[in-house]
């Protein structure tokens, strides 16, 4: 015999082991093995899973189903799907006890992966979500048979519920009302044919719901007059021909008694099949009017009269009269895996139809078919998706948002109204879902088009902000150097006249004639200056220099060739030693050095004179030694200044000018902002971030470096400052700013905080156009918010206070980034409520860092609350609207609308808080609009509501150490936002939308 012989023999035979008549014995065969241990367990429903289990449930027994996909459970391919949470199930569980699942597998395994992972896996996930929608303290875990699932295997399932049970509860299933009843976790039993179940198992007294898994296929290939095919009902549409479970279970008798009984059955199941069907079983979606019908018993067209669109799927047609109030459209779909391409044909007559009548009332809308599973449910999907919104309400446009989460969502409206709904398993569905996908994928391009769009505008936007930004600074520069300039000439236009000694001692002297200048007098003048300004510098970085020599600089003559006309007592004034002039008590002089010359070094100059006339043109006449210019005090000076101390030489000219307190002067300017500047912070590192009421949030870094003309500059060289990042987002005015080691994070009057993400160095374009929009976002609060504080390093806490009369705490780990809320704090009395305008952390009375939170209120009451037991263990009053509040340890900084700061010291076990008082801002209508700290050098500095910065000492709150005018005011505005870099660095904000850093 030929090998080709053998091989049709052997196909042969196999084709005839798995005839149909075997088959149908061998689904006999196991059914009865269900009856058996449904008999035993009666005290259980009967579930069957769709679509192989259904075969092997007797309808006598019960006619419910699931389905739990096998495909859900394949190894490394885990998943929980929303359009299979089966969620009809959970309230018969609840009411019976637990509940018998019915299933069989192919050849090779004792179980489908459906029971052994999928429903395992299932029972988990509602298991967690329960747990976390009840607060109950249930411990998860999967429970799978352990001689089908590998230990390892259950451990990588175990570490996806988290995952699918956040997957769950974001869905729009009402996981509380589905699972109200339920007192026990659920829990996977196996029954296979391989158990002999001689004493049935209890389960009364389980703390646990069963959920009884039986596999009803035997591994053993037995069977009396007929060859037993193992998960005989799988894949029906390959053989079953025109045969349903349902008329499987009509004509069991006459298919199971021999094969030529099972040949006349199926002969008259072909012929009963050909005469029409009726619809008479229907379910509603949800509260759309839609529903999905079923063939049965009755009467067909009265059953449609109920209804205004009937959309028929079956293969069966029904004569409509045009009398009939209803629109009548026949689709003629096979429910097979042959019926994909009449599926991609009827889905857009489908809605060509349905969109002839939607109009502005609400249709009633019937889609039926054979069985009212596959091809209904695709055609209903369908219709639901484009013509239905989220409230299940009629759309009259059509859609054009759909993507794949809408899709989903719609399907679970079946699934959950229409349990026989089954999934995209089926080619036909998947061919359905494709179609509706491919405008979803439309509108995704063209959203991607346009984001490029955007992104490229952003670009060509940025780079116009550069452009502009280096305009700006050029016209800033520009303007500076006119100024000076222009000051320049007023000082020398108004130069005081000669005193009137000093008119005296020349008086016959003729001027003309003592100096005559030339070229090379000008240039040693230079060089004289030149060298002066060094060694003043030197002098006041604490460098030793040398006196300076001034005798040879000038062309002078001695004192015994001065002209005729010059008078002894000329001669004696031009001779005898300059007196130190001197201020209430302080001497006025440019050097240390240069204040205590004696006149032995005078005198020692004036010998000096004659030796260097050799070297400068000179008349017969000469003159006297020029004086060095005396700087003069201003009128606040003179009267804040103290006495020189015997150690004055060592200080620098401020600092014996101000009784030693440093002097303030503006260096640099940061330029970005196009509005007035409310919010500051500062590292001492140098980054420092603003928010003004342009919406903008602006990265600036105060201690970058520049290049300039091949060589490395400071930028308090080159002159303004540019910002490092522009962060966009706030549609309204931003109020705080605070900043971590990885993040800035922001709020503003939309009632939003937004979290951005700090640029490191090296960053791509990519990157770039990421940072530029919000990195998370916090969401809670339903009016302003007036401000943030970030706890100290290492408890991930960041406090708000807003208008909505609260203060909430929020996490900024990544870990609850799903729901970052921690606790929200409210005013401790009921009545007047006032709203918290300022917060901040502070240290308890044992030091620890950022253990208690200051809340300040309108009202003027700071509250200083515990954040373990969220109580109030200290307060304090300052009497009027508190602007902003400052801590630095235990000590706290509060500015308010009054004008007044007020220093608490938190150290104290008493609750009432006596707060020490800095009159600030006394001018009627000032208000204290910014406050910050600075520990090392017990620094207060403050802004005020008429453009006013002001430093102190907090040791001794009532004097100034020193004021500047730093913003002009804009409607009763002035500085808005203070903060210390470090002990000699302060930026301001202020309402001119300037930024500006000062140092001493």
């Amino acid at each position: 015999m030929e090998s080709n012989d053998i091989y049709e023999l052997a196909k042969g035979l196999r084709k005839d082991s798995r005839s149909l008549y075997n088959r149908l014995r061998s689904i006999d065969e196991d059914s009865q093995f269900v009856t058996h241990v449904s008999q035993m367990l009666p005290a259980y429903p009967v579930v069957a899973n769709e679509r192989c289990g259904v075969w092997y449930v007797d309808p006598q027994l019960s006619t419910q189903t699931a389905y739990f996909k096998s495909t859900d459970g394949h190894t490394s391919n885990w998943k929980f799907s929303l359009r299979r949470a089966n969620t009809h199930i959970l309230p018969l569980i609840t009411s019976h006890s637990g509940v018998i699942l019915v299933d069989s597998t192919r050849k090779g395994k004792s179980m489908p992966d459906s029971f052994s992972r999928t429903i395992p896996i299932w029972c988990a996930v509602w298991n967690s979500a329960i747990k976390a929608n009840r607060g109950l303290e249930w411990g998860i875990e999967v429970h799978t048979p352990p001689s089908v699932v590998s230990l390892s295997e259950n451990e990588q399932m175990l570490q996806l519920i988290p995952q699918f049970t956040r997957l769950l509860l974001q869905s729009d299933i009402d996981v509380g009302k589905l699972t109200s009843q339920m007192t026990k976790p659920l829990r996977p039993v196996w029954i296979t044919r391989d158990h002999r179940l001689a004493i049935p198992p209890d389960f009364t007294q389980a703390d646990f719901y069963p959920v009884i898994c039986v596999s009803a296929s035997s591994t053993e290939e037995t069977g009396n007059g007929f060859m037993y095919v193992q998960g005989a009902a799988d894949d029906h549409e390959l053989w079953a021909e025109h045969l349903t479970p349902q008329l499987f279970w009509q004509h069991r008798n006459q298919l199971v008694a021999s094969k030529s009984d099972c040949i006349e059955a199926m002969q008259q199941i072909s012929s009963e099949i050909s005469l029409p069907s009726i619809a008479t079983q229907y379910s509603f979606i949800r509260d759309t009017n839609l529903a999905i019908g079923t063939c049965g018993n009755g009467q067909q067209l009265q059953s449609w009269l109920g209804f205004d669109v009937v959309i028929n799927c079956s293969t069966c047609n029904v004569d409509v009269k045009s009398s009939h109030s209803f629109k009548y459209l026949f689709l003629p779909v096979t429910d097979s895996k042959r019926g994909q391409l009449e599926m991609a044909q009827a889905i857009p007559k489908a809605l060509e139809f349905v969109a002839q009548y939607i109009g502005s009332r609400r249709l009633r809308i019937l889609v039926h078919c054979a069985q009212g599973t596959n091809v209904s449910v695709c055609i209903a999907l369908a219709i639901l998706t484009k013509y239905f919104d989220s409230q299940g309400m009629f759309n009259v446009n059509s859609r054009k948002d759909i993507n794949k989460q809408m899709i989903q969502n719609r399907l679970l409206w079946i699934t959950t109204a229409h349990a026989k709904a089954t999934d995209g398993s089926n080619s036909t569905f998947e061919q359905a879902l494709g179609m509706m996908q491919s405008e979803w994928r439309r509108v995704e391009v063209e959203r991607m088009e346009w984001q490029v769009e955007r992104i490229r505008l952003k670009a060509k936007i940025s780079a116009s902000e550069k452009r502009i930004s280096q305009l700006s600074a050029l016209y800033t520069v520009s303007q500076r150097q006119i100024s000076m300039l222009e000051s320049m000439i007023k000082q020398h236009s108004e130069s005081p006249q000669p005193t009137e000694s000093l008119k005296k001692a020349n008086e016959g002297v003729d001027v003309q004639g003592i100096v005559k200048v030339t070229k090379g007098t000008r240039d040693r003048s230079r060089k004289l200056l030149e060298r002066c300004l060094e060694e003043i510098e030197a002098l006041a970085n604490g460098q030793k220099v040398e006196a300076i020599n001034t005798a040879p600089s000038l062309n002078v003559q001695g004192p015994t060739e001065l002209g005729h006309n010059r008078s002894s007592a000329s001669l004696s004034a031009a001779t005898k030693p300059m007196e130190k002039p001197k201020v209430n008590g302080i001497i006025e002089s440019h050097d240390a050095s240069v204040a205590a010359a004696d006149e032995s070094s005078l005198s020692l100059a004036s010998a000096q004179l004659p030796a260097a006339t050799g070297d400068i043109e000179s008349d017969d006449e000469g003159s006297q030694p020029e004086r060095r210019p005396i700087r003069k005090i201003s009128e606040r000076r003179r009267r804040t200044a103290a006495p020189a101390t015997e150690n004055s030489a060592a200080l620098t000219v401020d600092e014996v000018d101000m009784g030693g307190r440093k002097q303030w002067h503006e260096q640099r300017r940061l330029v970005g902002h196009m509005d007035g500047v409310r919010a500051l912070c500062a590292q001492p590192s140098g980054k420092a971030v603003s928010g003004g009421d342009d919406g903008m949030v602006i990265l600036w870094d105060v201690k970058q470096q520049r290049r300039q003309k091949g060589r490395q500059q400071p930028v308090s060289a080159l002159g303004d400052i540019a910002p490092t990042g522009i962060f966009r987002g706030h549609l309204a005015a931003v109020t705080s700013v605070v900043v971590s080691s990885e993040h800035i994070y922001s709020c503003a009057l939309d009632s939003t905080i937004k979290m951005w993400k700090l640029p490191h160095e090296g960053l791509t374009g990519d990157e770039e156009v990421e940072n530029a929009f919000p990195a998370g976002e916090f969401l809670g609060h339903t009016d302003a918010v007036w401000g943030l504080a970030l706890a100290p390093t290492g408890t991930s806490l960041l406090a708000s206070v807003s208008a909505d009369a609260t203060c909430r705490l929020w996490s900024t780990d990544e870990r609850f980034s799903a729901s970052p809320l921690r606790a929200t704090l409210t005013y401790p009395q009921k009545t007047s409520v006032p709203f918290p305008t300022a917060i901040s952390f502070v240290n308890d009375a044992s030091g620890d860092d950022g253990a208690q939170l200051a809340i300040g209120y309108d009202s003027g009451l700071v509250d200083v609350r515990d954040l373990v037991t969220k109580n109030s263990v200290h307060t304090a009053s300052v009497g009027s609207r508190i602007t902003r509040i400052s801590s630095t340890g235990a000590l706290l900084a509060v500015a308010s609308l009054n004008g007044s700061v007020h220093l608490c010291d938190l150290r104290t076990n008493s609750k009432s808080v006596k707060a020490n008082l800095i009159a600030a801002y006394p001018q009627p209508g000032v208000a204290a609009i910014a406050v910050d700290t600075y520990a090392a050098e017990r620094l207060v500095v403050t802004g005020g509501s008429d453009g006013v910065v002001k430093w102190w000492d907090w040791r001794n709150p009532q004097s100034c150490l020193c004021e500047l005018t730093a913003h002009q005011q804009k409607a009763d505005e002035g500085v808005g936002a203070v903060a210390f870099v470090a002990a000699d660095c302060v930026i301001t904000g202020g309402a001119d939308g300037n930024l500006k850093m000062f140092n001493t």
